[in-house]
């Protein structure tokens, strides 16, 4: 069943970029496959898939002075555990989550803004649950499927795919990069899960606009959750360094942030990076990537070239202050669709 839904989305994703560019396939000698076959058999791979996860995927709904606000969250594991997005949430404590008919207060754990996750809990066990696939085997045409609530409808699917890989939206920056996907997300819809072939989460719905959406990647989801379960909230490393590029796609240290590791390291400024830890730097986005994936306390080597010589330098890293660069979707009534950023990168 497995390969046989990859080769219907491979299908898929072909026929839509027929459909775009306008034009028509070469015929070939063989005799093409009844349409009619093709859409009966991807519709019910999705519905396979849909009916799979539904049960697990539940409405949040959240009041406070100033909003009332409905999302879509999801279960992580069989213990209650729900992931939905920041925005959903708020500034709630409390929140309602509606399974089927039935409704349920639900503890906020965590909310946190810079990845745009929150983190909350119910009673009930043995919950059904999606499993958190590696995001880092998404790639661009990569069938996803979305299942979450738009406005006070039932729970339902959406098929759409990965158009590309992105920190960047508008003029401002997410934490790390999102996923951008050719999926439009209705009001409701926020917080919900994106799926792959086998059923499993990608990515959580973080961000709309027109015709598309972004997700956090389930890679960065899961660093949240660990976070938040060791530590009762997501602690942000702080690498204390600034960059910036060039055409030749050379990436130098430019600034050196006060009372940070980086600042008594040994690195200077105009160094160019080669590698953080394990993650080799080819573009900005791999420097925000390294930040976000640091864990506060871990010693963390840094390659550099310094005078044409190759260096090496090891800091322990600390928490990010408040302070520091964070993006934060604003809510509008159409859903999430600018963000602010603030502090300093």
């Amino acid at each position: 069943m497995k390969r046989l839904l990859h080769s219907s989305f491979t299908l898929l994703s072909f026929y839509i970029l027929v459909a775009f560019l306008g034009i028509a396939p070469v015929a070939s000698a063989d005799p093409a496959p009844a349409q009619g076959s093709f859409i009966d058999e991807m519709s019910s791979e999705i519905s396979k898939i849909f009916e799979a996860a539904a049960p697990a995927v539940v409405r949040i709904q959240t009041s406070s002075e100033d909003h009332n606000l409905s999302g879509t969250g999801f279960f992580i594991d069989s213990d209650g555990t729900i992931l939905t997005s920041a925005l959903v949430v708020g500034n709630a404590n409390l929140c309602t989550v509606q399974m089927g008919d039935q409704k349920y207060p639900a503890l906020v754990l965590s909310v946190d803004t810079r990845s745009g996750v929150a983190v909350l809990k119910t009673k009930q066990t043995h919950t059904p649950f999606l499993k958190l696939a590696n995001s880092d085997d998404v790639k661009i045409a990569s069938g996803l499927v979305s299942v979450a609530y738009a406005y006070d409808r039932p729970v339902s699917p959406a098929f759409g795919t990965v158009a590309g890989f992105d920190v960047q939206f508008l003029n401002y920056y997410f934490a790390t990069t999102h996923i951008r996907a050719n999926l439009p997300v209705q009001p409701g819809q926020i917080g919900g899960p994106l799926l792959n072939s086998k059923g499993e989460v990608v990515g959580m719905t973080v961000v709309a606009f027109k015709d598309g959406c972004y997700a956090l990647p389930s890679n960065a989801a899961r660093r949240i959750v660990d976070e938040v379960i060791k530590y009762g909230q997501a602690r942000h490393a702080w690498v204390g360094i600034g960059v910036k590029d060039s055409p030749a796609h050379v990436l130098c240290i430019s600034n050196l942030y006060e009372n940070t590791p980086a600042a008594t390291s040994g690195i200077q400024i105009g160094d160019q990076v080669l590698k953080i830890g394990n993650r080799v730097i080819k573009s900005p986005s791999d420097i925000l990537d390294a930040a976000f994936f640091a864990r506060v306390g871990e010693k963390l080597p840094v390659e550099i070239v310094r005078n044409g010589k190759t260096l090496t330098f090891e800091f322990e890293l600390t928490e990010r202050p408040d302070n520091s660069r964070s993006v934060t979707p604003v809510l509008t009534p159409q859903g999430p669709q600018t963000m602010q950023v603030k502090g300093q990168q």
